[in-house]
């Protein structure tokens, strides 16, 4: 009779945990798709000529967006997505067509580009901002958007009688006697990346807290901080992947009782190693030059990416796990996942992962960073 009722009993608490289960994994779902799903949109506009495709092509860090290209008033927005094939994640620049030009007068522009549509401006130019310009910035002020001005190809800077920043100083009161504001002026060139790192931290000070991360996962690094904070960013996704994963528990690991979704992790390796800008021609490069140790780590960042390389890593990790109640990941992933070994195993593989990119690409900037050095004569 014990017998009997210790029976029911177990019955009992394993359809609660499995219950429990499904909910921690639909909250996990939704969370993750909330993540990936986030819109983000910002929006340049200036001169045409004043280097925009470049600059998106410098934010995003490869070539997305059509350089060359006259944004004038026979064209119309030049849309550009940074986009995660597998999982659909995207960010999205978009080259706004002449304002105020018989194509686009204001009445219309606006019909056809709704300021509220987007989270952020970059104003660009090269030379004495044109009043167009002038007339979209207090449009979008008076809309309550926010405008960053960004004075491209600085690198061409030049006048014997002045220093550079006598120079900037005169750039910086013109555009603030044109906008009767007092804006900043980031200086930027896409031939040395001078200021872009600066022009990065702005527009994450100007996005809404979940957009910064995803903003400081996707976009390009100019600076270790910011590699830091794209590593610290990328923490959340792996926890989320690592806690789906081992609630849809669907491959078997070989030599354990225990089974994750293999599928998701490559779709998170995937992302990680784009976030990163490590595709196998940035790798191939890099080995030509990088220690043995680290050409050894950027291969593993290939072999590991594949369904045999990522099990053998599943297995390393599988031979010494063992439950681990971390608080710190129940937010994340609820209190019956964070507790399944699965998720364990899933967890370490997504951060040696993450880790592991982040050092290959530590490396690369920072010879980068070198060499633009030595090129400056600082």
């Amino acid at each position: 009779m014990a017998s009997q009722d210790g029976t029911k009993k177990q019955e009992g608490l394993s359809k609660e945990v499995s219950m429990v289960l499904q909910e921690e994994s639909k909250q996990i779902k939704e969370a993750l798709n909330k993540e990936l799903e986030l819109p983000i949109h910002i929006a340049l506009y200036g001169q045409p000529g004043s280097g925009k495709s470049s600059l998106i092509n410098k934010l995003v860090g490869k070539k997305v967006a059509e350089t060359g290209v006259k944004t004038d008033t026979t064209l119309q927005a030049q849309v550009v997505e940074w986009k995660n094939e597998k999982n659909g994640e995207n960010l999205v620049l978009v080259d706004l067509p002449g304002y105020g030009t018989s194509k686009f007068p204001p009445n219309k522009f606006f019909q056809a580009f709704n300021p509220r549509d987007y989270d952020l401006f970059l104003c660009v130019f090269d030379g004495k901002l044109h009043q167009a310009d002038t007339n979209f910035f207090r449009e979008l002020q008076s809309a309550g958007r926010k405008t960053l001005f960004v004075r491209n190809k600085v690198d061409a800077l030049f006048d014997e009688d002045k220093t550079l920043d006598q120079l900037k100083n005169e750039i910086i009161e013109d555009v603030q006697t044109h906008v009767e504001a007092p804006v900043d002026v980031y200086f930027t060139s896409c031939r040395d990346n001078t200021g872009l790192a600066e022009l990065e931290d702005a527009i994450i000070k100007h996005l809404e807290p979940a957009k910064q991360e995803k903003w400081a996962r996707l976009a390009k690094a100019y600076t270790t901080q910011a590699l830091e904070r794209k590593r610290e960013a990328t923490k959340k996704m792996v926890y989320l992947y690592a806690g789906l994963s081992a609630a849809n528990a669907i491959n078997p690991i070989p030599g354990v009782d225990v089974a994750v979704d293999l599928g998701l992790l490559m779709e998170m390796f995937s992302e990680i190693r784009a976030g990163f800008g490590l595709d196998q021609a940035t790798l191939k490069k890099a080995s030509s030059w990088m220690s043995p140790a680290l050409v050894d780590l950027a291969n593993k960042l290939i072999r590991y990416a594949t369904r045999e390389g990522l099990i053998k890593l599943l297995e390393r990790f599988a031979a010494r796990e063992t439950v681990e109640q971390v608080s710190k990941y129940i937010p994340f992933v609820g209190q019956v996942i964070a507790g399944m070994i699965g998720f364990g195993i899933a967890r370490k593989a997504g951060m040696e992962y993450l880790n592991d990119c982040y050092e290959v690409a530590k490396e690369i900037l920072e010879r980068d960073l070198g060499q633009r050095k030595l090129l400056n004569g600082k």
